[in-house]
């Protein structure tokens, strides 16, 4: 499979790059079981979807801009569990350049974000691509953000995330 690499990829959080909402599913306080493994108050154990970690692995290796966008109403459990989580020995929070929290559009996380890391041209030109388990946030296309749908079952798949890169490599060929 042949694909490049964009110049920042958008992840949504919850029932993207592990399988709950962190609004509704989790109690604090959390508390590490290991650098993989979370459980809330009640002993909820939570583990990111399984190809989650190789791929922001690849992402950084690759020196492509990572952002998270989350219509989360309690960023403050998000930074909990992406500061508990350990990627490689980091902090998973660390791999984000960029974390947008709260309600509404992706477009205007994609767009804050942007904005802030000085990539606005970056996004106009194509340069982004959406991970996420929401059909409604396809509308980030309107913006020149690729969209790639998640299955909320499986989550982040490397089959997936390849397909996503070849597909926004087609598209900025034409």
């Amino acid at each position: 499979m042949s694909y490049k690499y964009p110049t920042a990829v958008v992840f949504d959080l919850d029932y993207t790059l592990w399988p709950c909402w962190c609004d509704t599913h989790i109690s604090m306080p959390l508390k590490p079981v290991s650098k993989r493994e979370v459980v809330d108050r009640y002993g909820m154990q939570l583990k990111l979807y399984k190809d989650v970690e190789d791929i922001l692995m690849e992402l950084k290796s690759q020196d492509v801009t990572i952002i998270g966008a989350s219509r989360t109403a309690t960023p403050r459990v998000a930074q909990e569990l992406l500061s508990l989580f350990h990627i490689n020995g980091i902090p998973m929070i660390k791999y984000f350049h960029s974390l947008q929290w709260g309600q509404g559009s992706k477009i205007k996380h994609i767009t804050k974000a942007a904005k802030l890391l000085g990539m606005h041209d970056d996004l106009e030109e194509g340069g982004f691509i959406l991970f996420d388990d929401e059909l409604r946030n396809r509308d980030v296309t309107s913006i020149n953000c690729e969209f790639v749908h998640i299955d909320e079952t499986k989550g982040l798949t490397r089959g997936v995330f390849e397909k996503g890169l070849q597909v926004w490599t087609e598209n900025r060929n034409e």
